[in-house]
């Protein structure tokens, strides 16, 4: 009854292990036992948690295969070739178009990055021509480029993070190849200048930092989270889910059966999941499976892949699509175990030069190159680059949906900000038409299942303030190039 009791004024459960003298924890997903009855919020009437991520990929998009000619909601609109591979989420997407930054002139990537995730550099500008009063004007497109501010991302973060485990978590996945922007092209998040949050690419030590090394210590439910370290000395090699399988199976003694079927799903996930970074790094895990599966097991560990060349990291691109389907199902647990409310999702950094040899056209060009050439061929082979990049953002958001939280998924209490550098036809570098994809509902806030388009008048910073209140953030203003205090209520529900 003890244990029935903390779960009921629990938002977050680690089960506890020990692995020859080291303890070790694991934290579980939100349980009903946690909620109230209808499973719309906590037992003690604390709101599920809504999250926000941003999912950035670089270059930009190729407008004719991308807009669609319907707005509105529903069958109003239909979807177009380089976003087919939201099929199955339509009605779990916000489709947002023509918005551009200040007057939509002429700039090049470093300054859309800068843009479109920080609002600018800290300088008011209204014009693009404004740009070069600021002192850091002539910098986003050199080896001095950052975030002069912090990225939206942090923003939502330091006024949303309370005791969860980590205040925001960092993905990535293509090392970026291109032109030398400093800190802003390697990575996404940034806490001000030059202070980036480095997106961590290899699968097997996100998996080591969520499941093995556990919370922080001093940090989450408790105030330690033990955990396991990565390595010592080679000799720790056996799973975490047969450290923690006896408190998991004390604990399904105490819940009921959805409870206890939910405690199963978890780790055979998280099972499963360890197996595949283990196969796709050349090592194998063997064990027992979920909690109710039988103990004993054991694993040779998960050895971390080899760190990718430049170009070698598109060679072969059923081992990025691994990667990134790995890292999104990892994204999905750190949420549904809420051990953030804040994630970001560096597919490619801003003006990549990235490969990505595919059928159905053979592509080993860089993307940026693909971008700037003017002529059909480049053109179909950056959509079809396009394209590939938009399945792996509808491979996260239909993991989202997969996985349930109370009486809802994932993708319904977050909201992700699908956004690039560029506005439309990149090889032009005029910063209008973006187009922003949206996934989730936001606990609700937002409809889905619509396509906005919207006036050049209008700000790519209107949205960003707007997403920052649908996180319940109480303000009223944002950015420095197109500061603003308007908002774009059409997204709303």
């Amino acid at each position: 009854m003890e244990i029935l009791n903390k779960l009921k004024l629990s938002r977050r459960h680690a089960l506890k292990g020990i692995v020859s003298g080291v303890g070790v924890s694991l934290w579980l997903p939100v349980l009903d036992v946690m909620c109230n009855d209808s499973g719309t919020a906590f037992a003690q009437g604390t709101a599920l948690p809504t999250t926000f991520g941003i999912f950035y990929w670089g270059n930009g998009v190729h407008t004719e295969d991308w807009t669609p000619s319907g707005t509105g909601d529903g069958d109003a609109w239909a979807l177009t070739r380089n976003i087919t591979s939201f099929k199955d989420l339509k009605g779990d997407m916000t489709l947002v178009t023509g918005m551009q930054m200040m007057d939509g002139g002429f700039k090049g990537h470093g300054w859309g990055v800068v843009y479109v995730l920080a609002g600018g550099d800290g300088t008011a500008c209204t014009t693009i021509a404004d740009i070069s009063k600021s002192p850091y004007g002539g910098l986003p497109e050199t080896a001095q480029g950052t975030q002069w501010q912090p990225t939206l991302d942090q923003v939502v973060a330091t006024a949303l993070y309370k005791n969860e485990p980590y205040k925001s978590l960092e993905t990535g996945i293509l090392k970026y190849t291109g032109l030398n922007m400093g800190t802003a092209s390697l990575n996404l998040a940034h806490t001000g200048a030059n202070k980036p949050l480095a997106p961590e690419r290899d699968p097997s030590a996100l998996f080591n930092k969520l499941f093995k090394t556990g919370a922080p210590v001093g940090t989450g439910s408790g105030g330690s989270g033990g955990g396991m370290p990565t390595d010592v000395s080679g000799k720790l090699r056996k799973s975490v889910l047969d450290a923690v399988l006896a408190d998991a199976k004390r604990l399904q003694m105490t819940v009921g059966s959805s409870d206890s079927q939910r405690i199963d799903a978890h780790m055979e996930s998280i099972r499963s999941l360890e197996n595949r970074i283990a196969a796709m790094s050349g090592g194998s895990t063997s064990g027992s499976g979920g909690a109710g599966g039988g103990g004993g097991g054991s694993t040779t560990g998960c050895t971390p892949p080899t760190a990718p060349t430049d170009k070698a990291a598109n060679l072969d691109l059923t081992k990025v699509t691994n990667t990134s389907h790995a890292m999104n199902q990892m994204i999905a647990a750190a949420l549904s175990c809420n051990m953030t409310r804040v994630y970001s999702h560096l597919w490619s950094g801003a003006r990549d030069d990235n490969h990505y040899p595919t059928a159905p056209v053979n592509i080993d060009t860089e993307h940026h190159t693909l971008t700037h050439n003017n002529d059909s061929a480049s053109q179909a082979k950056a959509s079809v680059m396009e394209q590939y990049i938009m399945s792996q953002y509808a491979d996260l958001a239909q993991t989202l949906k997969s996985t349930k939280i109370g009486s809802s998924t994932l993708l319904d209490q977050t909201i992700i900000y699908g956004i690039s550098e560029q506005g439309e036809n990149p090889h032009d570098h005029n910063m209008r038409n973006y187009h922003i994809v949206l996934m989730g509902h936001a606990g609700g806030k937002i409809k889905g299942n619509r396509h906005i388009r919207l006036p050049g008048t209008r700000k790519v910073t209107e949205l960003m303030l707007t997403l920052q209140q649908v996180m319940g953030m109480n303000v009223t203003t944002f950015g420095s190039w197109d500061k603003t205090s308007k908002t774009v209520p059409e997204i709303l529900t």
